[in-house]
Parts: structure tokens; sequence; C-alpha cells
């Protein structure tokens, strides 16, 4: 039975056609870029005032890192990675909503502002300002009081941090959970490539051309680590809780199952939602009323 949606998730589908918004996602890496410097204003954080939360940017390796700390103290705390490609930093009504979900989840909350392609970097860069983040709040929070949260290329990195821990070879604990919203993450087997193909007609804001070219754009075309490029091949051990979450007709949906399998042969609990007929990131950002039941669900997850 197919899934009534709402006039306004109908109208939203309709613009991302007309605007050929799958296109634009396709644009080689040097297009792209182009694009975003000419819109790069930097880092820029809106004017916030709470009676309870204080605001305070920090650096780490030279990124920003916008901070959201109760005043009476708290013991747990959540990293809030945005998605984007490495093409742009958080927007400021990004911060806005990050200071929201601190009061409503009751958690400790940084944003961070990690380095970004056409400032001259590319995704090992991010990894390790990201590592040295999560030292750094490991000196101040218990491990299993810290939490990930990621959409898209966020949740790529959300996952792919807990690989990077274990390949460091550290020690570090692992984060008490994580949640990724429609992880992107390059496709392996041809059962993954075949679903792929089926949802490169539904997804109006992805597809298999564009996750490689925004790849390519991260990574400068160099080889990186296997579990940085696909999810599926991640070492997951010590991690004890991840949701997942994809919408039905989005392209990155077609390793949903991969990456839920490779978490479990680690002895992850894993909780996943594929809601059919969503777009690309719908629970991290909900745009129409459709998806807010899944928003509420992933602050109730952070909340517990």
């Amino acid at each position: 039975m197919k899934t009534q949606r709402s006039l306004k998730y109908k109208a939203l589908l309709g613009l991302c056609r007309l605007f050929r918004l799958q296109k634009v996602m396709e644009l080689p890496p040097e297009k792209a870029q182009k694009l975003f410097r000419k819109a790069y204003k930097g880092v820029v954080i809106p004017e916030m005032h709470d009676d309870q939360i204080d605001m305070k940017e920090e650096r780490v390796l030279g990124s920003t890192c916008l901070w959201y700390r109760y005043k009476k103290g708290n013991d747990r705390a959540c990293i809030y990675i945005i998605g984007g490609g490495m093409l742009n930093y958080p927007k400021p009504g990004q911060a806005k909503e990050v200071l929201e979900l601190a009061k409503e989840t009751g958690v400790d909350f940084v944003l961070p502002f990690y380095p970004l392609v056409h400032t001259g970097n590319t995704l090992p860069d991010v990894y390790e300002m990201m590592y040295a983040l999560y030292k750094e709040m490991l000196t101040k929070y218990s491990s299993e009081n810290i939490y990930f949260l990621g959409g898209s290329s966020g949740a790529n990195l959300a996952l792919g941090l807990i690989s990077y821990i274990n390949d460091k070879g550290e020690g570090l604990p692992m984060p008490g959970k994580v949640y990724a919203g429609s992880p992107g993450s390059l496709l392996i087997t041809d059962e993954e490539k075949k679903k792929a193909d089926e949802l490169d007609k539904t997804d109006v804001i992805m597809s298999q051309k564009a996750t490689h070219a925004v790849w390519e754009g991260m990574t400068g075309g160099k080889k990186v680590a296997d579990y940085m490029e696909s999810l599926q091949l991640g070492n997951y051990s010590g991690l004890k809780d991840v949701y997942l979450t994809f919408g039905g007709d989005e392209v990155f949906a077609a390793a949903a199952d991969s990456i839920k399998a490779k978490l479990e042969q680690y002895g992850v609990h894993v909780t996943m939602e594929v809601a059919p007929g969503m777009y690309h990131c719908y629970a991290v950002i909900p745009l129409v009323k459709d998806a807010i039941p899944a928003y509420r669900r992933m602050i109730e997850y952070i909340k517990i």
C-alpha cells in the first residue's frame, strides 16, 4: 500500500525536480567547489542567548567548534556533524537549531566547523580534526556519555570515526551511541548497485553519479582508507548502539542492509528505519510534517 504524503511534501518534491537538484549535485567537483567558493563567508555564528546554556567558540587544530554548555554543569555531550560534502560550514539557522536540540535533550552539544575542500583540505584532514575533538571531550566527559549525531556526509563521518578510532590504535573508548541519518557510502556488491539503479529514479537530491562526484571532491581524487569510502567495510569493535535512518526513495538506502549487517557483525545493537517514500536526510532535516515523527525519535534517542 502506497503511503499518502502531505501536499507540502509533494510540492517540495516538485520543486526539487523543477530546479533539477540532482543534476546540481552531479556537477564535477571543480564546478561545485567554484560555486561554493563564491558564496563562502567563513565562519558565521548568529547572536544567541539562553538563560540555561552558554555558547562559546573554541578551536581544535585550527578549526572553530561552537560549544553549547549547560551553566549548571552536565555530564553528557553530543557532537553534531553536518553534511554537505565538505563544501559549506554550518549555517546560522543550523547553529540556532543545535541550541534548540540542546534544550530539548538536556545534553551539551558541540557544532564543529570542520575543514572544507575549497579551503585546501581533504577528507583525512576532517578525520584528524574530529578525532582531536573527541580526544579533548574525553577529558571532560566519560565515553559512554558522548554521542555522535550526523546527517548525510556528516553521518558517514559519525560512523567512519568509529573505524578511525580503531585504526589509530590509541585505545580510546568508544562513544555511547551514534545517530546516523542517511549516511552516504560507496557501493560494493552487485545487489547494492541493482537497488541503487532503481533508487536513482526516485531520489530527487542524490544519485550514484552525484555520490561519486561529491566523493571525488572530498578526497581530492586520492585513495583513502576503505572504511572511509564504504561503511560496509568498517571496524566497529567496541561500539554498542547505533540508530540508522534512510529515506525509502533515496539512493543511499541501497547500502542500508549491508551497513546494518556489518555493524551487527561487531555486536552493535542497531535500530534502523527505512521510511517509504521519504527523501534524503528526512529525519535530520524535517522540511515537511511527514518527517517530524522521525525527527522526534532522533531527539528522544539522544535524550534517553
